[in-house]
């Protein structure tokens, strides 16, 4: 038994050692990477290394808003806790706002108004000793940071407190932050933050341009804020001083929402709308959140405030909405809709307890939402944007993601978490989810601009930064849940939020958790998708007497489907998942009554760079056996938007192009008159009088628009 037990060991180690040397060769590491690895920070098994560290910032705060002149006033105290093994002999801190200063680069437009000399710092003490912000040997004022040179070094171990004194004007432009209207602000990127200093990358020093968003550290925030009692205020955190802010009628119906999970209307038209005004007893909010990664607030003088409990995990989260109070029947759902998205994100997917005791949607963005700790900025009332920002509680914020440099770490997990509770507890449907993304990454694929994702996001730009961060890697994330099943993708999902709480994974810690847990080499899935460019392309090689046989021609993997259709118009579908390619480039199946088949269409909902191959009989032929006016051609002006529709003929086969969205597609005839898009999603009639084409009617969705020949 001795002698067995030794040679156990010893395989087990040389597997292990084995699959170290695998793991080194299939996917390429840039050597920060390699580097973190083999200090002992990260696991190959996807795991925190027994090295691994975080440091970490606590912010005391106390801050006056003028909604006047939105003159923004802060005083802060920082304690930075320094737990690397190294010595820093500098603190980088981030000035978010001096994004608006001159000469500064922006992603985006901003108002004129709004471009001035960034954040005004008028007091910066480090240990007791003030530093000088006019000498550059002390601090280096660049970009959106400043490099601070330490007069005493900061040691492995030990920490540091930073005193500052700041002020700014809280600007126009709305891009995550900013005023909604002349007294409703919502306030975030707003103090001096020091920023992460980790094992991958040292500091971080990129520039905040508007475009990718967070990466903090874990800390913990006590912030208090002044306003004029006329106004309320919504915060990351738990308020304090509730009893001395609320008056006694708004403080009970506080109370009562924590024990109701019917919404309860606390703030009303009623009480903001009167001849005397609302006042609050006191105008100073007390707000203090633990372990989270950032603080925001929202603040408004007419602004409407519903809430309700949702239980989790044997806890009691008060769930709010905040939103303008003359338009209150617009927002009447978004509590519910928030409490129900949070019960299916704790109890089904991700199946992971919302960490936070609350959670806010204030409605002030001018588009879209951005998340915070513990509340959002939204427009509104989407329910996708309600759902979308409250899933970022757990990427970035409870696993915290560089989204500066992998912006699809958390963007994509919140559109695709986003889509999977929409479909399965909102719409009670079970389409396969890669569906949902295939259309928004068909413009993209296989183009220049199609940049393998481990590529930093900040190499991206307005061309792809939209379809590399959010359907890209939710396109990716529905092939590898259609592979792993439901229950062995949950496994390894729910694994990887565990493991990685609180703390910042890299993306190969994404890989090698997926891999650990799931016991398979997923290097033919990752390799392709994330490290390569390529594109899906598969095509029909043979058909015959029932046997199909289908190519893969392209370079990434992507699920098959094959779809039936029989002469009685039944149909029928074959699916295979994107695994189907791992190891063979052709898949071979019988189709049963094959006599009886009328058209196979390979793909039909999954991007293909080459779609005119996927049909059988070819569109070609199909065409062949109709008779199309070809008045058809030419172009169709949409009466109910701006935009035009615009028909023309590519190798015998009609094309449709949509201006302003940059939507193209070959229609496939279904008459003479009626045509359906490839995806099978739009459908078109042409309107004809006399014999001849005067307009058309499209169908997708739920959409129906009308369109006039020009």
């Amino acid at each position: 038994m001795k002698n067995h037990y030794y040679l156990l060991l010893a395989g087990l180690f040389l597997t292990s050692a084995f699959a170290l040397q695998a793991q080194d060769s299939r996917l390429f590491m840039p050597s920060e990477f390699r580097d973190a690895y083999d200090n002992g920070t990260r696991s190959y098994d996807g795991r925190p290394g027994k090295s691994y560290w975080q440091n970490t910032a606590d912010y005391t705060m106390e801050i006056t808003v003028d909604p006047e002149t939105r003159l923004l006033e802060g005083t802060e105290e920082v304690v930075y806790h320094n737990n690397s093994p190294d010595e820093l002999s500098s603190l980088v801190v981030r000035i978010y706002q001096d994004a608006f200063r001159k000469g500064n680069s922006r992603a985006y437009g901003v108002a004129p108004d709004d471009i001035n000399d960034g954040t005004s710092i008028t007091r910066l003490v480090i240990n007791g000793e003030t530093y000088d912000m006019g000498n550059r040997r002390e601090v280096s004022r660049q970009a959106t940071h400043l490099d601070i040179n330490l007069k005493s070094p900061l040691k492995a171990g030990e920490k540091v407190t930073m005193n500052v004194d700041w002020s700014l004007t809280i600007p126009n432009t709305n891009i995550r932050m900013g005023v909604f209207d002349s007294t409703t602000f919502f306030v975030g990127y707003f103090y001096p933050q020091v920023a992460v200093y980790d094992d991958v990358f040292g500091w971080d020093r990129l520039s905040y341009t508007f475009r990718t968003e967070f990466y903090n550290n874990l800390g913990n925030f006590d912030v208090t804020i002044h306003a004029p009692e006329s106004f309320t205020i919504w915060s990351t955190g738990v308020l304090q001083n509730a009893k001395e802010v609320y008056p006694a009628n708004i403080y009970q119906r506080y109370e009562q929402a924590q024990a109701s999970m019917e919404t309860v209307h606390i703030l009303t038209a009623d009480e903001l709308f009167t001849e005397s005004g609302y006042q609050n007893l006191s105008g100073s909010w007390h707000y203090v959140a633990k372990d989270v990664s950032d603080f925001a607030f929202g603040i408004s003088d007419h602004f409407g405030w519903d809430a309700a409990m949702q239980k989790v995990d044997g806890r009691q989260v008060l769930v709010s909405t905040a939103f303008p109070a003359d338009k209150a029947e617009r927002f009447v759902n978004v509590t519910a809709i928030a409490q129900k998205a949070m019960q299916h994100m704790s109890e089904d997917v991700p199946g992971i307890p919302y960490p936070y005791p609350r959670f806010t949607t204030f409605i002030g963005s001018d588009g879209g939402g951005m998340e915070f700790p513990m509340m959002a900025n939204n427009a509104g009332p989407g329910r996708g944007v309600t759902i979308h920002e409250l899933f970022h509680t757990y990427f970035p914020m409870y696993v915290r993601t560089n989204e500066k440099r992998f912006a699809w770490m958390d963007e994509g997990w919140a559109d695709y978490i986003t889509d999977w509770l929409t479909d399965r507890y909102f719409e009670k449907t079970d389409d396969p989810l890669y569906n949902n993304f295939s259309s928004g990454i068909r413009g993209n694929q296989g183009t220049y601009s199609d940049l393998p994702l481990i590529v930093s996001s900040q190499y991206t730009d307005d061309s792809n930064y939209g379809y590399s961060a959010y359907n890209l890697p939710a396109f990716i994330y529905g092939m590898l849940h259609q592979h792993l099943g439901d229950e062995l993708f949950l496994k390894c999902y729910r694994e990887y939020i565990r493991r990685w709480a609180q703390k910042s994974p890299t993306p190969y810690d994404f890989f090698f958790t997926f891999e650990n847990v799931s016991g398979q080499d997923l290097a033919w899935l990752w390799k392709p998708w994330f490290f390569e460019f390529g594109s899906p392309d598969v095509a029909i090689e043979s058909y015959s007497k029932g046997k199909l046989v289908i190519r893969n021609k392209g370079e990434r993997p992507a699920p098959l489907t094959v779809k039936i259709v029989y002469n009685d118009g039944k149909e029928n579908e074959l699916v295979q998942s994107a695994a189907v390619w791992k190891s063979a480039d052709t898949y071979s199946t019988t189709i049963a009554d094959y006599k009886n088949v009328r058209e196979l269409i390979v793909n039909e909902k999954i991007v293909d760079v080459n779609e005119l191959d996927n049909y059988y009989p070819s569109l070609q032929e199909q065409y062949k056996q109709l008779t199309i006016s070809e008045d058809i051609l030419g172009a169709y002006a949409v009466n109910e938007f701006p935009v035009e529709v615009t028909i023309e003929q590519k190798e015998g086969i009609l094309y449709m192009r949509i201006s302003r969205i940059n939507q193209t597609g070959y229609l496939i005839p279904e008459s003479a008159t009626q045509f359906r898009s490839l995806d099978g999603e739009a459908k078109l009639q042409f309107i004809q009088e006399d014999g001849t084409t005067v307009g058309l009617q499209m169908q997708s969705g739920g959409f129906r628009v009308t369109a006039k020949k020009l």
